[in-house]
């Protein structure tokens, strides 16, 4: 496929640049059944590994990623669909000039590959000094990136998934509803793990907590079936990404993926929330009282000031 461990990806062309040439390159939903050599997901896991990610937070990442994949849950989920395989592939990110590829494209029909899939990811180590860990947080580029990744998969797919987590919103690279629209268009879907944490803080305001997963929700994800699910601190990543992984391999109508992503992200604790099991037949009933309306999450698309935080680049 091109990629090779732990390669850099080639960032691709500015949104604009492209305009009017786009084409749904991911026909989601669109899978010939009778094709021998389809997967039922392609899924490219793409984890924030900026600045603002301590190192043992990123080997905490890394090891809930793992653990998850290696669930028998997951796996049951995973490779129970029609065609009983997935595509999956792992990369990391950072600044406008930092996306790595870990582990290109792979295509599993069984638990034992997922499982070396999910050892290979516990594998990764730091590197000595790598500048990746100390660079801003550039979502619109990491999606882009993520995207040349799809692009290796050679067979077809019923669902094309991006999965971002992060626990920041956007301050560097290109703007993210541009490039969210862009991937859109191509057939793409986007799906968020935003990570709630308040730097040790014990009387955080639930509004200032809840900044990073009202910015997934308004300005990164979309598309068909698209969700985002919270963790609160990178303790809860594992569970979170157990239930995420499930409700994205699970072949389910939209408005499923949504009440169970409503149900989870609206309970105090996201494993009391219940995770369900891996045949989905009961959804989880959207609990507590209705959402209060709040104003729309600043994408950071317009310069409002010159001290504008986001600092996008033209």
């Amino acid at each position: 496929m091109g990629l090779t461990l732990l390669s850099l990806v080639t960032l691709a062309p500015d949104p604009a640049s492209t305009e009017g040439a786009l084409m749904p390159r991911y026909a989601s939903g669109q899978v010939d059944i009778h094709n021998p050599s389809r997967v039922d997901v392609a899924l490219v896991l793409a984890v924030d590994v900026s600045s603002s990610v301590k190192s043992h937070e990123r080997r905490f990442q890394r090891e809930a990623y793992a653990a998850a994949l290696a669930d028998p849950r997951v796996a049951s989920m995973a490779l129970g669909g029609g065609a009983g395989r997935v595509a999956i592939s792992y990369m990391e990110w950072s600044g406008r000039h930092y996306q790595r590829v870990h582990l290109p494209m792979r295509i599993m029909s069984t638990p034992e590959q997922l499982a070396t899939f999910a050892a290979d990811i516990l594998a990764i180590e730091d590197r000595n000094a790598d500048p990746m860990y100390v660079q801003p947080t550039a979502i619109g580029n990491a999606l882009l990136a993520a995207e040349q990744v799809m692009a290796t998969l050679n067979v077809p797919a019923r669902d094309y998934v991006i999965d971002i987590s992060g626990d920041g919103v956007l301050n560097d690279g290109m703007g993210i509803l541009a490039v969210r629209d862009q991937l859109l268009a191509m057939g793409l879907t986007v799906n968020g793990l935003p990570i709630e944490i308040t730097h040790g803080e014990t009387n955080t305001d639930r509004t200032a907590l809840d900044r990073v997963s009202h910015y997934y929700e308004d300005c990164v994800i979309g598309g068909p079936g698209a969700f985002h699910l919270v963790a609160r601190g990178f303790e809860d990543v594992r569970e979170t990404l157990i239930m995420k992984l499930m409700l994205e391999m699970a072949e389910m109508q939209p408005d499923e993926r949504s009440q169970i992503a409503q149900a989870w992200n609206q309970s105090d604790d996201g494993v009391v929330a219940q995770i369900l099991p891996a045949n989905m037949i009961e959804l989880a009933p959207p609990g507590g009282s209705a959402p209060q309306r709040r104003a729309p999450a600043d994408c950071g698309e317009t310069r409002v000031s010159s001290a504008n935080p986001f600092m996008i680049v033209p």
